[in-house]
């Protein structure tokens, strides 16, 4: 059963931020629509500031950076 735009705008916020980062495929394959679909839903929610594309994928807005410990 295909989502309906809203409903695929939710689970992607979600999957973003549940991972951080998501890949294009894997909401592809939780939406169950097209990679040309999450495109637009990618694009349409970064015009929101809801998220960050990258390469291939999503990315939050808010992630944290930790900075790696020098402890040796």
């Amino acid at each position: 059963m295909k989502t309906l735009t809203e409903e695929r705008y939710k689970i992607i916020l979600q999957a973003v931020r549940e991972k951080g980062i998501v890949k294009l495929n894997e909401l592809v394959e939780i939406t169950n629509t097209s990679e040309s679909t999450i495109r637009r839903d990618l694009t349409y929610l970064e015009s929101k500031n809801a998220l960050k594309r990258v390469h291939g994928g999503a990315s939050s807005i808010k992630r944290k950076f930790i900075e790696p410990s020098s402890k040796y």
